[in-house]
């Protein structure tokens, strides 16, 4: 491959973070914007700056990533295609999402990559399947079931305790504000590391890195600016998917809903599972939502699910149409 600039890799792989920022900005803030408890842009500076130090608390996540996707010592001489193409193709599927305004999933964006290019460039042998199904595909199914069930039981829970206890709507409004800025920790905490990961992951495949080195400091902070520029510039059209589109929502389904994806994201992180927060997300909005209103605009949400469920195949039909082409360089 006439390519060889290696130290160019880490330029992708930040880039990718950064996309991965703009395009989950919704993550954080969608129900904040929604219910006009802050503006887009305080709302997005404040996310940006939450989602930097969440990114330092853990990296059980970029190890999982890591480790626990490929075998990096039988990547071989393959390792800067592979990971070139992965990211590309994971960066393409996450610009075609935001374009239709679809929250899919940056983090099983970049998996579905690194399985395509592995697969193309490499050998199915070297991709770790079970690890795939036990890290990915099961919390891919489970996670926004589960902030399915916290929404609607921290709002049935709330609607019985404001039976008897009257709470200012501003004061939603703060609480919203702070479930917010804990979502974008949360997010911080799980997607900035997949990035981290993935650099680990370069690092040892090209020998500067040891594979018991863990993740480098200066990865760790690369990575955390990196997707807090992206939250920064915020996909405008996915928080008003998210935000808007999925159930109508008020500070207190909109708290509520930041409150239950951010505890399921923050528990996944503890344990290493790079679930998509983006997921979570619509799943804690679905649950708070539809037990305050009743409803739930299913079109939106069958073009959302259909969107997850082409995430890992689709990116990974990319990475290995970029593999084809940086093969003809």
């Amino acid at each position: 491959m006439a390519i060889d600039f290696k130290g160019g890799l880490m330029a992708i792989a930040l880039l990718f973070d950064v996309t991965n920022g703009f395009h989950d900005a919704a993550n954080a803030i969608a129900t904040v914007v929604a219910t006009r408890a802050l503006s887009l842009r305080s709302a997005l500076l404040l996310a940006a700056v939450a989602n930097f130090g969440g990114a330092f608390l853990s990296t059980r996540v970029a190890l999982t990533i890591e480790a626990g996707i490929l075998h990096s010592s039988a990547l071989g001489g393959h390792w800067f295609g592979v990971i070139s193409a992965a990211l590309l193709g994971a960066m393409a599927w996450n610009l075609l999402t935001w374009y239709w305004g679809l929250p899919s999933s940056s983090s099983h964006a970049l998996i579905g990559g690194l399985v395509g290019a592995a697969l193309f460039q490499v050998s199915p042998q070297i991709i770790y399947w079970h690890g795939i199904v036990g890290s990915v595909v099961i919390p891919m199914v489970v996670s926004p079931l589960v902030a399915i069930a916290v929404g609607l039981s921290f709002m049935t829970l709330v609607e019985k305790w404001l039976q008897w206890r009257d709470i200012p709507p501003e004061h939603w409004q703060r609480l919203q504000i702070l479930s917010g800025m804990l979502m974008a920790v949360a997010h911080g905490a799980n997607d900035a590391q997949k990035t981290m990961g993935v650099m680990t992951l370069a690092l040892v495949s090209w020998g500067k890195l040891s594979p018991d080195a863990g993740v480098p400091f200066w990865v760790m902070a690369a990575c955390a600016l990196a997707i807090a520029i992206g939250t920064y510039g915020g996909g405008e059209r996915i928080i008003h998917t998210t935000g808007e589109k999925i159930t109508s929502l008020d500070p207190v389904s909109g708290c509520l809903a930041n409150l239950s994806a951010a505890l399921t994201v923050a528990a996944a992180s503890l344990v290493g599972f790079p679930v998509s927060t983006t997921q979570v997300v619509v799943g804690a909005i679905t649950g708070a939502g539809y037990r305050q209103q009743g409803e739930v605009n299913w079109h939106v949400w069958g073009q959302i699910f259909m969107a997850w469920v082409l995430t890992l195949p689709g990116a990974a039909l990319l990475a290995m149409a970029i593999s084809f082409c940086l093969g003809q360089l």
